[in-house]
């Protein structure tokens, strides 16, 4: 059977287009649903202070917020002082927009720390990804799940809170997976030829098929089984050990973070 040429570019593709789409609208969504609350519920918006701002994030739980805060505070305070300047003018789409571009200019700047992530912190944001992608494939339609593959969120009709709850996880274990690569003192490494031939392997071992493949890498919103595909590549790539299995999961998550 042949291998899986080009690979490196193909899966890189095919997990950038599933998880870019969503990492704009799930990092938005925690400052734009808990600071609503906020906003709408203060009588003078104007007298609302930072410390007012950050409680309510923090009693809503927002791990994306949290995870900021605990690996980058001074981040965290720069973030929820733009927030709560905004919030002041009583503007609820304001609010959320202005959550949503600083959280993601923080994704944009630490992106390059991905590939010193140690190999349990990148799993954990990739085993993320894939909780997402198995839960819109038990609850919609093949065409809706290919759909959220091409367009994230804005494909599914009403996302339920079980799905915002992933989508949060998503952006907090990216955030915790920067924390770790600054900390860790990995040497900063992209996955090779050689690399993404053991990650075909994994993939054909899996059960994998080239059909499969082709779908994956021409992004086929046609082939009715491109979600289960895409889902194989993740679990393959998870199943990866030791430094080539970190690099590949560091590279995937890299072109996920850096768009």
């Amino acid at each position: 059977m042949a291998r899986w040429r080009g690979l490196g570019v193909t899966a890189v593709a095919a997990l950038s287009f599933v998880a870019v789409k969503i990492l704009p609208w799930a990092l938005g969504f925690s400052g734009g649903k808990y600071l609503y609350q906020t906003v709408a519920g203060s009588p003078d918006p104007q007298t609302l202070t930072t410390a007012q701002v950050s409680e309510q994030i923090q009693s809503q739980g927002s791990q994306i917020f949290m995870a900021i805060q605990q690996e980058f505070p001074d981040d965290y305070d720069a973030v929820v002082e733009k927030i709560t300047a905004v919030a002041r003018l009583g503007n609820v789409e304001q609010v959320r927009n202005t959550s949503r571009m600083a959280v993601a200019s923080l994704r944009q700047k630490y992106a390059s720390l991905l590939s010193s992530s140690p190999d349990g912190n990148a799993a954990e944001a990739l085993r993320a990804q894939l909780a997402m992608l198995n839960h819109v494939m038990a609850r919609e339609t093949a065409i809706t799940c290919n759909n959220y593959l091409r367009n994230g969120p804005d494909a599914l009709s009403m996302p339920d809170q079980d799905f915002l709850t992933d989508m949060d996880k998503i952006g907090a274990t990216l955030f915790h997976a920067f924390g770790a690569a600054k900390k860790s003192g990995l040497a900063a490494a992209s996955a090779s030829d050689e690399d993404w031939s053991l990650l075909a392997d994994a993939f054909i071992n899996a059960g994998g098929t080239p059909t499969e493949m082709n779908a994956i890498a021409n992004v086929s919103p046609e082939f009715e089984g491109l979600c289960p595909a895409v889902a194989k590549l993740y679990t393959s790539a998870l199943s990866l050990q030791g430094e080539p299995g970190r690099h590949v999961k560091t590279t995937l998550l890299y072109e996920i973070a850096r768009n």
